[in-house]
């Protein structure tokens, strides 16, 4: 079997993905559109390294039919978790080209978003879905440019079956990891992955922090507020985040390096959640902080400061505005009036 991988999403972690596998050898087609698919036609994707730039000519179409998807292809969703659903929808049901008989939802899907929704939303048509937990800090400004700042020049995937399915998946998890580390990335696969990815949603809640203006003592006070009832949602949910680490993730992202000094070219990292509202496309929100909101109504757990962090800044998405538009102070302020 020729396994390729079908990319779906060509924004930070789906471009530098496809041009990891690239270099690696490991067959890869990114299905771009919009400017990203321009630029990635007419040259090859630039990663912007500390030492220098590096550029990597990527196979890259327009949607999956022009990819041709075949019964050996592994799929691999990148878009961002807000976009999901409706790429899952559009994607399950074409047909494979050497296979009438079967469709999209007949091959492997790779899930790559922050958040725990799209494992739900990927079960309702696909048998075989494998979750990873990503850690890539990238920045996605431009077309054609995706900027790394992990010290190893990749990055960190949990990755694992999910449940039900350990046993079935185990040799399509062990072909998946060992891919994503011939192509540079630290890989851990887990058999517990779904406690993995509610770990990582509880500091991926904090992203929100960065987007409002306010001091550092004020993003530390939120930031530990919003982890706090996290935590107490998630517990009560039946999650037991007392996790032991077994991987130095500053060791294994950093590499032993100090950060490289922000320059016109390359700017200091930003999460996914701020580079959202700087684009001014659709924020996450909705499914990080959201998410625990959700998670506390279902439990009967109050989640007040998640609460109004989305719906800040879900009115402040819809309308279009930028990063530090809103205070952190406000989140306090109707917090503290709410409670009055």
């Amino acid at each position: 079997m020729t396994r390729r991988y079908v990319i779906i999403g060509a924004g930070a972690i789906g471009a530098h993905l496809a041009a990891q596998l690239t270099v690696a050898g490991v067959a890869a087609v990114l299905v771009a559109r919009g400017a990203q698919l321009q630029a990635l036609r007419s040259a090859p994707l630039v990663l912007r390294k500390p030492d220098g730039d590096e550029r990597v000519a990527l196979a890259v179409v327009a949607d999956t039919a022009e990819a041709g998807l075949g019964a050996d292809d592994v799929l691999i969703l990148a878009v961002k978790t807000q976009d999901a659903e409706s790429a899952l929808a559009e994607l399950a049901w074409q047909p494979l080209h050497d296979a009438p008989d079967l469709v999209a939802a007949d091959l492997p899907l790779v899930v790559l978003q922050n958040g725990v929704a799209t494992e739900e939303f990927a079960r309702r048509r696909f048998g075989r879905v494998v979750s990873v937990a990503t850690v890539v800090p990238v920045n996605f400004l431009e077309p054609g440019v995706v900027i790394p700042y992990a010290g190893n020049g990749t990055g960190y995937f949990q990755l694992g079956a999910l449940d039900g399915r350990q046993e079935a998946d185990a040799e399509l998890v062990a072909s998946v990891a060992a891919d994503f580390t011939n192509a540079g990335y630290i890989v851990k696969v887990r058999q517990d992955i779904t406690l993995r990815k509610h770990d990582k949603l509880l500091h991926n809640i904090t992203n929100a922090v960065h987007v409002f203006a306010g001091s550092d003592e004020d993003r530390a006070r939120l930031s530990e507020g919003l982890e706090a009832e996290a935590r107490g949602v998630l517990a009560a949910a039946g999650f037991d985040l007392d996790i032991a680490a077994d991987v130095d993730l500053g060791q294994a992202i950093g590499g032993g390096r100090a950060p490289a000094e922000p320059t016109a070219d390359r700017p200091a990292f930003r999460g996914s959640t701020w580079q959202n509202f700087a684009k001014k496309t659709r924020s996450e929100i909705d499914y990080l902080n959201g998410e625990i909101v959700w998670i506390g109504r279902r439990v009967g757990v109050a989640t007040p400061l998640n609460e109004r962090v989305q719906r800040i800044l879900g009115r402040s998405s819809a309308i279009g505005e930028g990063p530090a538009t809103h205070n952190i102070s406000e989140v306090f302020d109707l917090v503290s009036a709410e409670r009055n």
